[in-house]
């Protein structure tokens, strides 16, 4: 099985090469995990229910008034963090380990299932949050790169977030430079839809290559 795990900015277009190599490897064993939705799954449920381990402790730091009947008012909590970067790291510093355990265990279990051959992880904050030992789960590290002006204006037409706070959130994840030279992959995100899916071929392929070497 090869494990891939796939990064890059803000706006670079993660969730589209995502899709589109699920379209590409869906009938050939292909599998995608998704951080953010594992981050979403963590808070789902009730308190007075069998409560995860992420919303006990969200309670704990956070207090009990953000949630209504045992659940999490997800607007509350944002609206509580959103303009607080202390009180963001305090979250993340709950959902980042309990995100990377649902994935290694995740990675764990397809890796004692012959018919599944290629797993991609779609984590945005990856050299922002993971160890080194962590890293060594993956095989390859793909990023999805495109310039900063392109980052900024995709993020305000699809948040109509102001240009400031997406520079804010560019500022504050790991430098272009970085990710590049982390990177054993790079697809370029800053053509269209047809170049980019021209790309994520070209690397589907050569994945798939990498796994007849096996």
């Amino acid at each position: 099985m090869l494990s891939i795990a796939l990064t890059g900015g803000i706006g670079s277009g993660k969730t589209a090469v995502s899709d589109i190599f699920y379209q590409l490897g869906k009938e050939q064993g292909l599998k995608l995990l998704d951080a953010d939705q594992i981050a979403r799954s963590l808070l789902q449920g009730s308190l007075n229910n069998s409560p995860s381990q992420a919303l006990i402790q969200v309670r704990d730091l956070f207090g009990p008034d953000i949630f209504h009947s045992g659940v999490l008012d997800r607007a509350q909590l944002r609206a509580l963090v959103f303009n607080s970067p202390k009180q963001k790291k305090k979250l993340e510093n709950i959902l980042h380990p309990l995100v990377y355990q649902t994935i290694f265990q995740q990675l764990d279990s397809y890796r004692q299932q012959p018919d599944i051959k290629m797993v991609i992880s779609a984590i945005p904050l990856l050299f922002e949050t993971i160890s080194v030992t962590g890293l060594q789960q993956f095989d390859r590290i793909l990023v999805v790169d495109v310039p900063e002006a392109i980052q900024i204006q995709r993020s305000i037409d699809r948040d109509k977030s102001s240009r400031e706070l997406i520079q804010q959130i560019i500022n504050s994840q790991t430098d272009r430079t970085s990710r590049l030279d982390q990177a054993d992959d790079i697809i370029d995100n800053s053509g269209d839809l047809e170049y980019l899916k021209s790309q994520v071929k070209k690397l589907y392929h050569f994945y798939r290559t990498i796994l007849t070497k096996e």
